[in-house]
């Protein structure tokens, strides 16, 4: 999508998908929370389905990508680690309705776009997955199994987006030092 009113529907598409959910969304909406006949808004869109996989394609391909230039920069592996969490974290916050998106709703793709997403996620998972390694092989870290631990992670970074609020005490750079302390610190004191 390229156009002004292309990415005004996926806007559209993204606020709706959040609030009522992928299924209970209708190309009527849609059509209506831009202005559009629901004939016409097939002029900028095949359908549905390939709104929500722009979406999550989008979604996850920034994910990957930003965690793509951590690992390129000259850090240790718990900086990069450190790094991966705030980034994670605060792109989920600072785009949480496009995150909610993602994470609730693109299971509803079909096998084939579900299975392009699902290969990029694994990217990013291994990516993750890296960093523990290294740091586990370079003695700054004590992980057994490292593909377990960064599913672990990733599950607490992506839960952020059921409960965070932006009217809450806590603001997307709190959160991500508070997640970056528990995983790199643990919750034991040292004596």
């Amino acid at each position: 999508m390229s156009s002004n009113r292309q990415r005004e529907i996926l806007h559209a598409a993204v606020k709706l998908f959040e609030q009522k959910g992928y299924q209970a969304t209708s190309v009527q909406d849609i059509a209506d929370a831009v202005g559009l006949q629901k004939g016409s808004l097939y002029h900028y869109i095949q359908s549905k389905e390939e709104l929500l996989m722009q979406i999550a394609d989008a979604a996850i391909r920034q994910f990957n990508e930003q965690l793509q230039e951590i690992l390129a920069r000259p850090m240790t592996a718990q900086e990069k680690l450190a790094a991966m969490i705030r980034m994670h974290v605060q792109t989920s916050i600072e785009n949480l309705e496009t995150t909610t998106v993602l994470w609730r709703e693109a299971f509803s793709l079909g096998e084939a776009p579900q299975g392009v997403i699902q290969k990029m996620t694994d990217t990013y998972l291994d990516l993750v997955t890296q960093i523990l390694n290294e740091g586990s092989e370079n003695g700054e870290f004590q992980v057994h199994h490292p593909r377990v631990t960064a599913l672990a992670i990733l599950g607490a970074c992506n839960w952020v987006y059921r409960w965070y609020r932006p009217s809450g005490s806590m603001n997307a750079n709190d959160v991500a030092h508070t997640f970056s302390k528990l995983f790199l610190d643990g919750l034991l004191t040292t004596h």
